[in-house]
């Protein structure tokens, strides 16, 4: 009994085999494409994902760095900015130090000249006589000229009454004659000229002028004061 069955399932077997190991060949290749799709999905998922993952990862980097970039510029911007700053306070400091320093300066140099123009105008009343009052004016110039020379009126003209320094002058002098680099101011009082101050180089026009200009009104006073004062009577 056992072997009639055996050829026949021989038989049959063979007869399936074909069918059977092309419905296989179908199955595994169904499973393969199956797989390769799944794995080409997979593969394209994880590209995908690693691609966004770096792009991600790229833009962060690249927000970073320009951040980055950006502190590092505006921190530079700020130390320029902030050297410039100290610079030009420091000019701006400096600079109104020096104008400070020279308008002081300036400053005391008018009050001293100021000084000397009030001590002038005491000393000068304190005069006694004319010719007092040409030598207090004559020593009161020094400050301003070196060498100076004062003149009176006499007959000839203006002659040479007296000398302060090395320079020599002339014994008689006039505006005509007098040399033009040198300081010249004739004293006149009420119209009429009473003298004249001869300066060389180098001296101080302002402070002469000034001086001049007392000079004559303390000659007008000097005369007032004497025409006042009343004269003793003889014994």
């Amino acid at each position: 009994m056992t072997e009639l069955k055996t050829p026949a399932l021989d038989r049959l077997l063979e007869v399936l085999s074909s069918p059977l190991a092309a419905e296989l060949d179908r199955l595994v290749q169904d499973t393969r494409r199956t797989l390769e799709q799944e794995f080409e999905g997979r593969l394209q998922a994880a590209l995908r994902e690693a691609q966004s993952t770096a792009a991600t990862e790229t833009e962060a980097r690249l927000a970073e760095a320009v951040e980055q970039a950006k502190a590092g510029a505006q921190r530079k911007v700020g130390e320029e900015l902030e050297l410039q700053f100290k610079q030009r306070l420091e000019e701006a400091l400096s600079q109104a130090k020096n104008e400070v320093s020279s308008e002081r300066a300036t400053l005391e140099q008018e009050v001293a000249r100021w000084r000397v123009f009030a001590a002038a105008q005491l000393e000068l009343l304190a005069a006694t006589s004319q010719a007092d009052v040409l030598s207090r004016f004559l020593n009161l110039t020094e400050p301003f000229a070196q060498d100076l020379a004062l003149y009176i009126v006499k007959s000839g003209g203006l002659a040479l009454w007296k000398t302060r320094g090395k320079a020599s002058f002339p014994d008689i002098i006039s505006q005509e004659t007098r040399d033009p680099d040198s300081y010249f101011k004739l004293i006149q009082v009420r119209g009429n000229t009473v003298a004249a101050v001869y300066a060389a180089p180098p001296f101080k026009p302002d402070g002469l002028d000034f001086l001049g200009t007392l000079l004559e009104r303390e000659i007008e006073m000097f005369g007032l004061r004497l025409r006042l004062t009343p004269s003793k009577p003889n014994v």
